[in-house]
């Protein structure tokens, strides 16, 4: 599903007419496609009658919603339009409002009048707020939000048009009073604010109308609209296990991972690596750590190397890790290796030889944020998997500016040095250097926010890149199984109580679901 700014929006909506749908052919559109699924929700016919408040603004999503006034009437409704705003000024708008006045439904015109307030909110079986569209930004004046105090306290269901009235659909943020919906009918498309935590909680239960926009629409827009991705699309994705193969058909994956004091980051990505289906995984590390390491595993090929005093690896591993890796069908690069001086020379120069697609991750990111350029000697598709604080270190961005705006810094960064980046925040975002698009994830919980998560999606986006997907597609299943397998974990310890091994115990059978 596409997620659309409101200019983006604005130029499929463009893109739309110009194919021969007329703006008031889109507007009629979305209010009858809001109105069924109202109808649909709550049963609504002439024999289950219910009281419908609906209450509008001056523009163009007032519009839609004197439409789905209109429509819910006609199947039986008991409805009153409330104009929040003074009467419609767009012209769409006031087009479809005269309908609503030679219909003969009741209007009412909101100035600050509580009694008035008290008196339909009262009665309203049904919300229907359509205020302001996805072009609001700011606050509600005090009328308003008076006006969604009492939408608030109703018992009544609110149902809020495209965004609720108050957010702020692009940059999904709130300032002062909001209308709190229990289902917003996304048009069309997903919007900012229906996907990005944590605002996107005001939005209740999303349900998407269809309005006769085709996803040619949007792709033709430039910059191309961020997207999410649900089971059936990631099942797609999968490499498909053969019934005639062998452990070669599915890749080998290379995991230059671990020291003395992170033995858990090299057990999480190999592991993780393995579980996700790569047919070998190798596992790299300091020789000093492998009385700690060598115990846990027993599927994963060894290759201890030469270890740095303090345990972690020596620039001398290179020429070892370089010819490791003409066996290898893709590179992880970073899960606690350490940050010193022989670490960071040493993730530079693989970067520079190495010939297959490389994930690079942790204190390899630390270590190649002390001298970025080096990306553009990489003779393979990289992949980086940055955390705020880590991309702060990379792109010279504080981490509030990166939070505030993850999309922009995650494509800026992807654009100027030809990566894949992996932006790891409540929503990851995935941002590839060619026109894929930025997908968006929906998946996981706060129960992520632990040590060693990271460790694990790192191992799981190796597997698939070993396995043949593009460094994109490996990038984005890696992140949407790596948090459903999360929420799937949540709902039996708790997000406060679960660990990176629980998620990783429980692949096989989140794979199940996916055969």
């Amino acid at each position: 599903m596409f997620v659309v700014t409101s200019k983006q929006m604005y130029q499929a909506e463009c893109n739309a007419v110009k194919r021969g749908i007329s703006f008031p052919q889109l507007m009629e559109n979305a209010g009858q496609a809001c109105a069924k699924i109202i109808k649909n929700q709550f049963e609504i016919s002439r024999e289950n009658k219910k009281d419908v408040l609906v209450i509008c603004g001056k523009g163009k999503n007032g519009g839609d919603g004197f439409v789905i006034a209109r429509k819910l009437w006609e199947y039986g409704a008991d409805v009153t339009v409330m104009l929040a705003c003074g009467e419609p000024k767009a012209e769409d708008s006031i087009e479809m409002f005269s309908l609503i006045e030679t219909a003969g439904i009741d209007v009412v015109r909101y100035d600050n009048n509580l009694t008035l307030l008290k008196h339909y909110f009262n009665r309203a079986d049904i919300i229907v707020e359509a205020i302001f569209g996805t072009g609001f930004s700011g606050s509600l004046d005090h009328s308003l939000s008076v006006l969604a105090q009492a939408a608030n306290a109703s018992k009544a269901p609110v149902i809020s048009v495209d965004v609720p009235a108050g957010t702020d659909c692009d940059r999904a943020s709130v300032q002062g009073t909001v209308f709190k919906a229990d289902m917003t009918i996304a048009i069309s498309a997903y919007k900012p604010i229906h996907i990005i935590k944590p605002c996107n909680k005001l939005c209740g239960r999303i349900v998407v109308a269809d309005i006769g926009i085709i996803p040619a629409d949007y792709r033709s827009i430039v910059p191309l609209p961020c997207f999410t991705l649900g089971i059936s699309d990631i099942r797609s994705k999968l490499p498909k296990r053969k019934p005639v193969s062998n452990k070669g058909t599915y890749g080998h994956a290379l995991c230059v991972c671990g020291s003395m004091r992170m033995v858990g980051a090299a057990y999480l990505s190999v592991t993780g690596a393995l579980r996700s289906g790569a047919g070998l995984v190798t596992a790299a590390f300091p020789q000093t750590a492998y009385a700690a390491i060598a115990p846990k595993f027993t599927e994963p090929l060894l290759l201890p190397l030469e270890p740095n005093f303090d345990g972690t690896f020596a620039f001398s591993a290179m020429a070892d890790i370089i010819e490791a890796s003409k066996r290898a069908s893709a590179v992880l690069i970073g899960c606690g290796i350490g940050f010193n001086k022989d670490t960071t020379t040493l993730v530079q120069n693989l970067i520079k030889e190495i010939k297959v697609p490389m994930i690079i991750d942790a204190d390899g990111i630390n270590a190649l944020s002390t001298n970025i350029d080096i990306l553009k000697e990489a003779q393979a598709p990289v992949i980086l998997t940055p955390h705020p604080g880590e991309m702060s270190r990379l792109c010279g961005k504080s981490i509030a500016e990166i939070i505030a705006n993850p999309i922009e810094t995650a494509r800026e960064f992807s654009q100027k040095y030809g990566v894949t980046v992996v932006l790891k925040t409540a929503n990851t975002v995935v941002c590839g250097p060619d026109s894929q698009g930025i997908y968006i994830n929906t998946t996981g919980n706060s129960g992520l926010a632990k040590g060693g998560s990271g460790d694990l999606l790192a191992g799981m986006m190796v597997s698939f890149a070993a396995q043949g997907m593009s460094p994109f597609d490996a990038a984005v299943s890696a992140v949407f199984l790596h948090g459903l397998a999360a929420d799937a974990v949540a709902q039996k310890t708790s997000m406060r109580g679960m660990l990176p091994t629980d998620v990783l115990n429980y692949l096989p059978e989140l794979f199940s679901k996916f055969e």
